[in-house]
């Protein structure tokens, strides 16, 4: 993950000192709604190859004012639908759907003006699933990059990457321990578009 974060910062850095100065993204403290695509996958499936599936994410932002150092915090909880596509050897393929209230706290520095980098941790509750048994609770991380004009108008791109094993069969989890298999982990990438509400 911080090879990714790493890159993401080189690109959003590389991209801000080839155009011109811009002008500041909006101050004060703003709520706003995004919604988007997320492109995920599964990680540690067994006995099947794990492909991406496509599904929508959308929900609340709040982004507080940001500092004299183009630095701030923005709060989310955005509905995500995550899991993956399986095929199996037989040549079969079945979707996992799984959906998720996930709730990050983005770390972020503004660069050159609109553009920046966000890093933060992120805590994933839940909400349902086609198939298969999942903890309740999910822990991970996120890094990305974007661009918030002065009006609010956003546009983001993420890495959402899970740290915890979301396996919850027990069977399963047995078996994995005993032949030193993985756990199961979210790996899911996130583009959107929003608008943040406030004053210029």
């Amino acid at each position: 993950m911080t090879k990714n974060v790493l890159f993401l910062s080189v690109c959003a850095l590389s991209f801000a000192r080839v155009l011109p100065a811009a002008a500041q993204a909006g101050e004060g403290t703003k709520l706003g709604l995004k919604a988007g695509v997320s492109v995920a996958t599964l990680d540690g499936a067994l006995n099947a190859t794990s492909k991406f599936r496509t599904d929508l994410v959308a929900g609340p932002m709040l982004r507080l004012a940001p500092t004299k150092q183009h630095f701030t915090v923005q709060l989310e909880a955005l509905i995500s639908g995550q899991g993956a596509d399986l095929e199996r050897s037989n040549g079969t393929t079945e979707a996992y759907k799984i959906y998720y209230l996930n709730v990050p706290v983005l770390l972020r520095q503004y660069i050159g003006g609109r553009f920046y980098v966000n890093v933060g941790p992120q805590l994933g509750l839940l909400l349902g699933s086609s198939k298969g048994t999942y903890k309740s609770v999910e822990a991970g991380v996120v890094g990305g990059i974007g661009v918030e004009t002065p009006s609010g108008f956003v546009v983001d791109l993420r890495l959402n990457y899970g740290l915890s094993d979301i396996n919850n069969d027990e069977a399963e989890r047995s078996f994995r321990k005993r032949f030193g298999f993985g756990g199961l982990h979210n790996r899911v990438i996130q583009g959107s578009v929003g608008y943040l509400f406030g004053k210029k």
